[in-house]
This record gives C-alpha cells, sequence and structure tokens, in this order.
C-alpha cells in the first residue's frame, strides 16, 4: 500500500471516528423524557472510487503544456488569467456565490484552444489555497480531457444524469494534484442536450458546487456545432469563450456571443496571440455581457 493510500486509509477511519463519537454525544445530551429530542443523521462523505496520476509527460507530448522552457513563461500567462477572473468573482467581496463558481469553457468553432485553456487554467487554479477546482468533460461528442488523462470508459456526467439514485460527488475522480479532481464526461447518448436541460442536471450541479470553496469547470463542446453548449450555458455563472487570435473569424464571435444571449457573462480569452500586449502576456482575458461592452 502505497502512502498516499495509507494516508486515505486513516482520513476514513478518522471519519469514522467522528461520526460514531458525535452520535454517542448527541444520544448522551438528549433529554430522556423529551420526545421532541431526535437525531439527525449527517450527511454521508462521499468516498471517490477512483484516483489517477496526472501523466505530464503525455499532456506535452499531445500539446496542452508547453515545451519545458516555455513551461514558466505559460504558468505566469495562466496565473494572470486566474488573477483577473478570481477578481471579477468576487465582485468586491471574498465568498463566490455558489453559482457563480460554476464556469463554462467554450469556443464558437472547433481548433480554437477551448481543451487546452480548460487543463491549464484548471492546474493554475488548483494552486490556490482558498480554492479547489473540478474539471468537468463535458463535451460528450469528443469527451478530449477524458481521453487526455485517461478516464474515458469511468462512469461521469451523463451517467449521473441517467440515474437518479447516483450521487454525483462519487464519480469525481481524485488526482495527484493538490486541489485539482476530474468528473468524466460518462457515456454518451443521443438526447444529451434533453438530459442538460433537465431538473436532475440541475440537482447535479448543485451537489457538486455544494463543496465549499469549490471553482467548477466544464469544457464543452463547440457552441455553434452543437445544442448542447447552449444548454451548459444556462447551468453556469459565467461562460469564458476561447478565441484564437488571428483566426477565430469575426462573424462566428459574433454569432456565439448572439447564441449566448445578453442574460449570461461572458469572458473572452484571447489564444496563440503573435505578439505580446502591452501588458506582457501572451493570452488575454477580457470581460463580456450583459454588464459590458464587446469591442471590435
Amino acid at each position: 500500500m502505497s502512502l498516499i493510500e495509507q494516508a486515505l486509509e486513516k482520513m476514513r477511519a478518522q471519519q469514522q471516528n467522528v461520526a460514531t463519537v458525535a452520535l454517542a454525544a448527541s444520544r448522551a445530551a438528549a433529554p430522556a423524557n423529551d420526545s421532541s429530542a431526535t437525531w439527525v443523521q449527517p450527511a454521508p462523505v462521499a468516498v471517490h472510487s477512483l484516483r489517477i496520476s496526472i501523466d505530464m509527460d503525455k499532456l506535452l507530448h499531445e500539446g496542452v503544456l508547453s515545451k519545458p522552457a516555455q513551461q514558466h513563461q505559460q504558468a505566469s500567462e495562466y496565473r494572470h488569467i486566474k488573477r483577473q477572473l478570481l477578481q471579477a468573482l468576487r465582485d468586491g467581496g471574498t465568498a463566490i456565490k455558489d453559482r457563480d463558481r460554476i464556469l463554462m469553457i467554450a469556443s464558437a468553432i472547433a481548433g480554437e484552444g477551448k481543451t487546452f485553456t480548460s487543463v491549464n487554467l484548471a492546474l493554475s487554479l488548483a494552486r490556490e489555497l482558498d480554492y479547489s477546482v473540478l474539471l468537468i468533460d463535458a463535451d460528450f461528442a469528443k469527451p478530449n480531457i477524458s481521453r487526455l488523462l485517461g478516464i474515458e470508459a469511468a462512469s461521469g456526467l451523463l451517467d449521473a444524469a441517467r440515474r437518479a439514485d447516483i450521487d454525483p460527488e462519487t464519480l469525481v475522480v481524485d488526482s495527484d494534484i493538490p486541489g485539482l479532481s476530474l468528473l468524466p464526461a460518462g457515456s454518451m447518448v443521443a438526447n444529451a442536450t434533453e438530459y442538460l436541460t433537465s431538473v436532475r442536471m440541475h440537482e447535479i450541479l448543485a451537489r457538486l458546487v455544494s463543496v465549499p470553496n469549490r471553482i467548477i469547470l466544464m469544457d464543452s463542446p463547440p457552441l455553434l456545432m452543437t445544442t448542447e453548449s447552449a444548454a451548459l450555458a444556462q447551468l453556469a455563472g459565467r461562460v469564458l469563450l476561447v478565441v484564437r487570435a488571428e483566426s477565430t473569424p469575426h462573424r462566428a464571435v459574433l454569432d456565439a456571443l448572439d447564441l449566448l444571449g445578453d442574460s449570461v457573462n461572458v469572458g473572452l480569452i484571447l489564444n496563440q496571440t503573435t505578439h505580446a500586449p502591452l501588458q506582457g502576456y501572451y493570452y488575454g482575458y477580457d470581460y463580456y455581457g450583459s454588464q459590458g461592452a464587446a469591442s471590435e
């Protein structure tokens, strides 16, 4: 048994001991002749059945991570995006509302670097001391995140959507990177959009976001290629639209924004610029939505 597995077993044993002591203390404290005194069973602690190691060499080979000489700069660029994002989410306060912690990563069309952005932003957020991040593969037709991380065969989001008896938290996959967990796409179905617009999907996300200080990133399909992205956008507190510099057609970006509508908060992430903006970063982040204005 590895050191990590031993630590997990110790934590689970401690949780069981705490629950047993709490039950005994509650029963002892309740008056014997008070019929109104009742014991409320605490909510069960979900034990994730799967844990993986993130294969950084594979991410490098697949182009998700930059070459070693450029990784420091890449980390700095995503740290810059992260800081702006967290500041926008807090909106002057210290706490972030539940729905605002649900972020959808999207693009207008394929090939914009959406999955690249999802993984790197998740890795950056996982370094935060006050937050953890759950990366959900919601691109059901092309679950690239699940494939990259070797969890494409695991049950995931769509499986929980089809079965009300599944606690979605039990399908969450822990990783060897502190603060980072994952939820696979799950088994593909023809009517995925209908599942995404169901009451059950709202229940699933409410359960997942109930973990304190957890930020959820959903990697979605391209907005102009499926109906699933528009359905996911209605569940998120904010949509991060990845735009590939000097590549994404202007009309496609405008059509994607029109599809999202004015009621959705949208952040734009400029990917793969060929020159550095004034602040010295290659990945830009800006705000667009009902509270802001788009620029040409």
